[in-house]
């Protein structure tokens, strides 16, 4: 019994290992963009092999083994993200109030910043799922605009054209 349930975990390793490699840099975007940051996501994958690896001791009962992978690793991101917040939470409460004094001089500046910012996050929340996805594979994925076009099935052409839509719709909400 305990050589069979060994040999089916091994299996099961190696079984998750490939379709985790296979889609390793999709997956390294997909959780950075969760995450915003990409040393978290590679944290996040490494924790996704992990728990398939030991909570899915049938592959088998398992349909869609990518999208089971990326639910996995999605449902991580989360956990990472409520622990984050969480642990931000009590820290704020037992930290010494000298910890929130602003040691910038120019006060007028960030503040300025901040609006900036501000816009721009709205802004690119205001894009359609496509335009955000493609933005998030050039800027934080670090693709070519011809592995997007593949990537999502378009042309380098409409790659291009919605990139300079996403610039246009940046400048347009930074001028306002």
């Amino acid at each position: 019994m305990t050589v069979t349930r060994t040999t089916d975990l091994q299996k099961a390793d190696q079984h998750w290992s490939k379709i985790i490699e296979i889609q390793r840099r999709k997956l390294i975007t997909y959780l950075t963009s969760i995450l915003n940051c990409q040393h978290l996501a590679e944290d996040a994958l490494q924790e996704t092999f992990i728990r398939l690896s030991h909570t899915c001791e049938s592959v088998d009962s398992v349909s869609n083994h990518s999208a089971y992978c990326y639910q996995t690793a999605k449902n991580i991101a989360i956990d990472m993200l409520r622990k984050k917040n969480k642990e931000n939470w009590i820290s704020i409460e037992n930290t010494e109030y000298l910890q929130f004094i602003d040691e910038h001089e120019n006060l007028e500046e960030n503040y300025i910043k901040q609006k900036l910012n501000k816009r721009m996050v709205q802004a690119v929340n205001r894009l359609s799922n496509r335009h955000q996805h493609i933005l998030s594979l050039y800027k934080r994925g670090g693709y070519k605009q011809n592995e997007i076009a593949k990537i999502c099935a378009i042309s380098p052409t409409l790659v291009n054209f919605t990139l300079q839509e996403v610039v246009t719709t940046c400048k347009r909400a930074v001028t306002h």
